[in-house]
């Protein structure tokens, strides 16, 4: 039992102590939870799927401020985030670091699909409810939800209610703080317009032992989000909701930070050379990764990065203003949202659901994740889409009642990317004692001769590339779900969505070298031959398209025991749609004789459709006169074509997993002990494993073992060591290799969540509240190719709340993550430094207070 268990379970039984004496069980019930997660308001212990309902409150209370935060009061949901995505995974199934990926778990904000993680990585505020649904939900909420769908609603204008609103400042560590503002305007009896805000920075929580200059504090926070909406009831039958919001995300830093610097037995020249060069610039630095690997600290990182220089090349900056451009990110979001609802004179309600939405980012990476000036990539990204559903939804009081609806949806992603490589590691004189050249990135001498380390000839200071991905999407659904009662205790919900898509990419990648600007392609054929040894990297030109098409059943039947108990069993399918590669290290096809296809791309730049098979026996039970409520759940699901993706050099690249097998439990339990104490508890255990997949990438190890081997071709008698398998272009050279993970298990063996929630009134109208949480998961992966050392062992961490609030104010201080559990979110190796890992740090321990104001 760990510490901070400990410490939950005595909160637990001081609240349980203080609140006993005060009323018995007959006399608290619990709070009705409506949800909407089949198209209609409903009561959550009458849905019969997989799913948690988190209160707007509940998500104020414990001071969840992203998507992230709220994962982990959700059994089997996890968030993280990496350097260039978001991820979002349900029941061990999630996308991996591909910026082209569909999303396996669907977000919806207010009806709105956002059909990609990067759209959420905007704040949490002001809400009414987020719904968790578990499994496929294919049907009612369509592609791209085959591991589950989140169900966003914030708060809407409310008709007919007087001026009411709310101010509130938070103040947290790390000089965090927090405002925000709203207000409920009513402007007719019909019509109330409300407006939020809400403005957050913090300046991070990790130390960077090498920043140049200013705070070494990392990674800092800016963050503002606003929010408009109107609410419109012309007439009874008519009730129509307008929300537009925009936000605006900055980061300077990174929370990513090295916890092994040691290189393999075996590694490549270049590798070797990173690790000459920085034994001698920091003799000390892997002393200080192994003294800081189990704190807040990356020992050196070189926090002016060449990301920055690939960005302001990019952007076309002022050279004098490319060394002053730290790495980070700036990511602004926009959406905008109609609903409309009529209510027909036979029983009948037509919806129209419209969505525009949309982001763009500017990143800078410092991608050698070292103190050395080596690799700096920007990525400058643009989406929008627009979307359309109609609903058309029969009255639920005869004994079959249906809703059937029609969707369409556009979408364009587009991603400008700039890679740059400073062959002389920001030393050039170091380089050339070492090397013999001020570069790296240069010919050898017994190729080249005389003509050895002739600056922007044989030889480059930097080289990289600059590249282009734009994909469209096109895509349009029909779905029908009808319920059937077989009789009072009995039910069948059947349904079906047909849908098509078509998607149209355009991948190009241009060579550039220094000599010529870093933003100028260039097709010197020396600088070609250095990045294709170097790096395995060919300029290309592709122009690929993509049509698919899927329909989708879904059935369950329903039993009602009694009015408090009812059990279920469900089969459904999903899908997500296959796309194109948006890694600008995309290789083409090399042909028998060497010669570079430029326009051909090699295996990895389309990926398949993934689909989902789920059987789901779960049951909702309400027990001691409401004031206790179970739920669970048992399913089994098999993922086909399951899209993964590995790092690999410099970026991530795509396969498809054969199969995957999954199946599980989860329970989730609400007890409402007193009128004064309501407790929680949830927990999910996961079995997942790959049922064949030989095309994971290899870990830095097998690596070594393979270069062990010597020089391979196709022709060579050995080309396999441990279990790593090299692979070869039409050549014949080496061109990558892989692992078979068949068999395999992947994500965490169960997680969960206790909570204690207490309150007492004290004099005068003041109520005093505390509150406990204590989040809990196993040990989990962090990588595709499985390494034993990008495991982050099982933990659990522990919030705390208290506070006294009356009518119009609050007062609370928190804790979250009080006993300071330091733990990662995700991992991965570090480029041309074979043996190296670095992990990206989820935050320690922050204490924070908030008042609250409201009229």
């Amino acid at each position: 039992m760990t510490v901070s268990f400990r410490i939950f379970i005595a909160i637990t039984a001081a609240l349980s102590i203080l609140s006993f004496p005060s009323q018995s069980f007959a006399a608290t019930q619990l709070e009705e939870i409506i949800v909407t997660a089949q198209k209609r308001a409903e009561s959550l212990q009458d849905v019969p799927i997989s799913m948690t309902a988190i209160s707007g409150d509940k998500i104020q209370q414990a001071s969840m401020q992203t998507l992230e935060d709220l994962g982990a009061y959700v059994p089997n949901l996890d968030i993280t985030e990496n350097a260039v995505n978001s991820i979002i995974s349900m029941r061990g199934i999630g996308v991996g670091s591909n910026q082209s990926f569909e999303q396996s778990v669907g977000v919806y904000v207010d009806g709105i699909h956002y059909g990609k993680s990067r759209h959420v990585r905007s704040g949490l505020f002001d809400l009414a409810q987020v719904e968790v649904l578990r499994g496929p939900q294919g049907i009612l909420f369509g592609k791209n939800t085959l591991a589950g769908a989140i169900n966003v609603t914030s708060a809407s204008a409310v008709v007919g209610d007087k001026m009411s609103g709310r101010l509130s400042a938070s103040s947290e560590s790390n000089d965090g703080k927090i405002f925000e503002g709203v207000i409920n305007m009513p402007i007719t009896d019909a019509l109330a317009v409300r407006l939020a805000i809400r403005e957050r920075s913090d300046d991070g929580y990790m130390v960077n032992g090498y920043a140049a200059s200013g705070t070494p504090s990392m990674p800092s926070t800016d963050e503002q989000i606003w929010r408009i909406s109107a609410a419109w009831e012309p007439t009874e039958s008519t009730k129509i909701k307008f929300k537009h919001g925009e936000s605006d995300f900055v980061r300077r830093g990174s929370t990513a930070a090295l916890n092994r610097f040691q290189p393999e037995a075996n590694i490549a020249a270049s590798n070797g050379l990173m690790y000459a060069v920085m034994g001698i610039m920091f003799p000390s630095y892997g002393a200080s990764v192994v003294a800081g690997g189990n704190s807040h600290t990356d020992g050196y990182r070189d926090s002016i990065s060449l990301g920055g220089l690939a960005l302001a090349q990019s952007l076309g900056s002022d050279l004098s203003r490319i060394m002053e451009k730290p790495e980070g990110t700036d990511t602004q979001t926009d959406g905008t949202s109609l609903n409309i609802e009529v209510q027909l004179d036979n029983g009948y309600t037509l919806s129209s659901v419209t969505g525009v939405s949309g982001y763009e980012y500017e990143d800078g990476i410092d991608a050698d994740f070292l103190p050395v000036r080596f690799i700096g990539r920007s990525d400058i990204s643009e989406y929008d889409q627009t979307s359309q559903e109609i609903r058309l939804t029969s009255p639920s009081d005869g004994s079959f009642s249906w809703v059937t609806g029609a969707y369409w949806q556009e979408q364009t992603q587009e991603i400008d990317r700039t890679v740059v490589v400073d062959g002389t590691l920001g030393n050039p004189g170091l380089m050339a004692a070492i090397a013999g050249c001020s570069s790296f990135l240069n010919l050898p001498r017994a190729s080249v001769g005389p003509a050895f380390c002739i600056n922007g000839a044989t030889s480059f200071d930097q080289s990289g590339r600059v590249s282009n991905w734009k994909q469209d999407t096109d895509a349009w659904a029909v779905f029908f779900q009808g319920t059937y009662e077989i009789s009072d205790t009995l039910s069948l919900t059947a349904g079906l969505r047909y849908t098509e898509e078509d998607k149209k990419a355009h991948a190009e990648a241009s060579l550039v070298q220094d000599t010529t600007g870093l933003a100028t392609p260039n097709p010197n054929p020396y600088n070609a031959a250095i990045n294709a040894i170097s790096f395995g990297v060919w300029a290309h030109d592709f122009d690929e398209d993509r049509s698919t098409d899927q329909l989708m059943p879904a059935v369950n039947l329903q039993w009602e025991m009694s009015d408090t108990s009812l059990f279920y069993v469900s089969y459904s399918e999903g899908f997500k749609s296959g796309g194109f590669n948006s890694v600008d290290d995309q290789n083409p096809v090399i042909a028998a004789d060497g010669a570079v296809l430029r326009t051909t791309p090699a295996a990895g730049f389309e990926y398949d459709d993934e689909t989902a098979e789920s059987i789901e026996i779960g049951g909702k039970h309400t027990l001691m006169d409401g004031a206790m409520t179970i739920n669970w759940a048992v399913f089994s699901s098999e993922y086909i074509d399951q899209q993964v993706s590995t790092f690999v050099g410099l970026g991530f690249v795509v396969a498809n997993a054969a199969t995957s097998d999954i199946q599980g439990v989860e329970v989730e339990m609400q007890w409402q002990a007193t009128e004064s104490l309501r407790l929680g508890a949830n927990l999910a255990v996961l079995d997942a494993e790959y049922g064949e997949f030989d095309s994971a990438g290899c870990t830095a190890a097998q690596d070594s073992a393979l270069i062990g081997l010597g020089t391979l071709t196709s022709a060579s008698p050995v080309t396999l060591a441990m279990g790593c398998q090299a692979k070869f272009n039409g050549a014949g050279t080496k061109a990558g290799q892989s692992q078979d993970l068949s068999g395999s298990d992947f994500g965490a063996g169960y997680s969960g969540a206790l909570s204690a929630d207490y309150m007492r009134p004290l004099s005068a109208g003041v109520i005093m509240f505390a509150a406990a949480d204590y989040n809990f998961t196993d040990e989990y992966k962090m990588t595709g190719d499985h390494d034993p050392i990008d495991i982050q062992n099982g933990f659990g961490k522990l919030n705390v709340r208290v506070g006294v609030r009356a009518e119009s104010w609050e007062f609370m201080i928190y804790g979250k993550n009080i006993t300071d559990k330091l733990t990662a979110s995700g991992a991965f190796d570090i480029p041309l430094a074979s043996g190296s890992h670095g992990r990206y740090r989820s935050a320690p321990k922050v204490w924070g207070g908030r008042f609250t104001y409201r009229f």
